[in-house]
């Protein structure tokens, strides 16, 4: 299972990345080119991997 995180922008597009442990909102924004002031929400999923 993994986790992943969606940024809703205010401009309407959605980046998607994976979720790390241990990792501050700030790396994760640094890690997905976004400035804090674009997100509009943003949401924690899980996936789940079908083999």
């Amino acid at each position: 299972m993994n986790y992943y995180r969606v940024f809703t922008l205010r401009d309407g597009t959605k980046r998607k990345i994976k979720f790390k442990e241990g990792e501050s909102l700030k790396e994760e924004l640094q890690r997905a080119g976004i400035k804090e002031n674009q997100i509009f929400q943003m949401q924690l999923i899980e996936s789940y991997n079908k083999k």
